[in-house]
């Protein structure tokens, strides 16, 4: 691959604030078979069939794109358990809570997965972080995402909840008295325990 074509296939992860299609490059007059070698070296990261994205993007930026994309969206589920490195779980798409029964129409990119939320719970545990741009993004705060972990564990998978349940509970951030408030608003303190007793 010659310098020129690297620039500009980076030009056109550029115009798409990070993103692209396979599509994309072949409009732009490259050969796709670039992108595999460019997988290959780790500058750019393959998120599902024809999707990619740059591999230097950092965590802030993406999400702060996702939510533009879902005004009054939360971060949540997988996106916020990598945030706050509960997990080693890196879902490809950013996960956003909104309340249940509203329509969002989704881009190709960036790719979002959806978590709709009853009215009732959908601002428990919000909260928000500062980027390094000085933007502040929502998103649930440590003890609303383990919670719901344990809410969508036939979702997302036992062994990521009892990862994720470890990481918490040895960690100097943890608030378990905030903890089991969720869980008793959110209806899984029994279910919580049992784990907690298992795993501890």
């Amino acid at each position: 691959m010659t310098d020129e074509t690297r620039k500009r296939i980076k030009e056109v992860f550029t115009e798409h604030s990070g993103y692209a299609r396979t599509q994309d490059i072949r409009y732009s007059g490259i050969h796709h078979k670039y992108l595999q070698q460019l997988v290959d070296e780790g500058s750019i990261i393959k998120l599902k069939h024809g999707l990619y994205s740059l591999a230097e993007m950092d965590n802030y930026t993406v999400l702060k794109e996702a939510l533009l994309t879902v005004p009054d969206g939360i971060i949540c589920m997988g996106t916020a358990l990598s945030f706050y490195e509960l997990t080693t779980w890196n879902p490809p798409e950013t996960h956003i809570a909104i309340e249940r029964g509203r329509k969002v129409v989704l881009p190709e990119y960036p790719p979002i997965k959806l978590y709709h939320i009853s009215e009732n719970i959908l601002a428990l545990g919000r909260t928000e972080v500062k980027a390094e741009s000085g933007e502040m993004i929502d998103i649930y705060d440590r003890e609303r995402v383990v919670c719901d972990t344990v809410r969508f564990r036939n979702r997302i998978g036992m062994d990521i909840m009892k990862e994720v349940l470890k990481e918490y509970m040895i960690s100097k951030q943890k608030d378990l008295n905030t903890l089991n408030s969720y869980a008793q608003q959110l209806r899984i303190e029994t279910v919580l325990n049992h784990y907690l007793d298992v795993l501890l």
